[in-house]
């Protein structure tokens, strides 16, 4: 092996692909050590793409490759920019000039690509690469294109929560701030009580990039607790098709109380009259069981009505998963939907 890092996996994957991999990597000519995709290395290798993706991460997650983005022109294929992870969620909310179509361009997920580079040279000399040059029996393949459907961001949505969801350190530590205050003594004052865990969701939620929580909204017969609206929007279907426009939270800091079918319907009613798809009741201990059984009943109802109308619960046990266990919330609330959507209302507990 030039790279030993790789000695580590030949048990785990095919040992033979992470040999040949670890050579092609090391051999790699200099101007070639950059735009490798796991449908190039799937292709090279005649091995799966999952396969493929894995062993790109694993390089990275021991500093041999470093990944970034390309932003790829919708028309003529063009690369319009290269960019790392912190600028894609700013790329989706604008146009790209394209010079070689003359015009500014829409850029969607579609057209966003995960690429690699090589940032960590093999732990050998040059002379001994050229001499694995030499001896090599087998000629390298050529291989027209590096992208393809797969590798842009839509097809990766582990990276793409990621980009959108990302708290810094001080976030983690305001939002461990702001959890404190729910067990506050605030006498009677009720209000109070309330807003400290209306202000810890709309903080959670604000850590999503596109995403904009506010407790002032109402409407002539209603006030909504959290009102978080979406502004992204995925060509395939993700977490965002499901909060776009926006989605309703009612929240509930009662620590010996569970929030009851009174919430539920309250909220299901609520969405029969507007856009929102996701409505969310978020209390200190989980909502009672019947209301699993409500929102699943009724999500049955609505699935094929063109617009999803799904309601999902929280509690602190979710809270302690998020801030302390930094789970994604984007992939956790993408799980809690899919335990309506399936019927396991214990989905969170076998996922994390």
């Amino acid at each position: 092996m030039f790279y030993k890092q790789f000695l580590e996996i030949t048990e785990v994957l095919n040992a033979d692909f992470v040999e040949n991999f670890d050579y092609w990597l090391a051999t790699l000519p200099r101007n070639r050590q950059k735009n490798i995709t796991a449908s190039m290395v799937a292709a090279k290798f005649e091995v799966q793409y999952s396969l493929a993706e894995l062993i790109l991460k694993y390089a990275e997650q021991h500093k041999i490759l470093e990944h970034y983005f390309l932003v790829k022109c919708p028309e003529c294929d063009d690369t319009l920019l290269i960019i790392s992870e912190n600028a894609v969620a700013e790329i989706l909310s604008t146009s790209i000039y394209c010079s070689e179509c003359d015009r500014d361009e829409k850029i969607t997920t579609d057209h966003i690509y995960i690429a690699y580079k090589v940032i960590q040279q093999p732990d050998v000399t040059e002379e001994q690469i050229y001499h694995a040059i030499e001896q090599k029996l087998i000629k390298d393949g050529h291989i027209t294109g590096n992208f393809i459907d797969a590798d842009s961001l839509s097809s990766n949505v582990e990276t793409l929560y990621k980009v959108f969801y990302n708290p810094s350190e001080s976030a983690y530590y305001h939002l461990k701030a702001l959890r404190k205050k729910l067990d506050s003594d605030y006498n009677k004052n009720t209000t109070a009580k309330g807003r400290s865990l209306e202000n810890l969701v709309c903080a959670l939620f604000n850590e999503i990039t596109g995403i904009s929580c506010t407790t002032d909204i109402k409407t002539e017969t209603n006030q909504f607790d959290c009102t978080a609206f979406c502004s992204i929007k995925t060509p395939r279907l993700s977490i965002f098709d499901y909060l776009s426009p926006y989605f309703i939270i009612e929240c509930k800091n009662e620590p010996n109380n569970k929030p009851n079918n009174t919430y539920c319907n309250k909220l299901l009613s609520i969405m029969e009259t507007n856009e929102a798809q996701v409505g969310i009741i978020w209390g200190r201990l989980d909502a009672a069981s019947t209301c699993f059984k409500i929102s699943k009943e009724h999500y049955l109802l609505h699935k094929n009505s063109g617009r999803h109308q799904i309601i999902v619960t929280f509690c602190d046990t979710d809270l302690d998963n998020l801030i302390d266990k930094e789970i994604n919330l984007l992939q956790y609330l993408e799980t809690k939907i899919a335990g309506i959507t399936l019927g396991d209302k214990n989905i969170i507990s076998k996922t994390y």
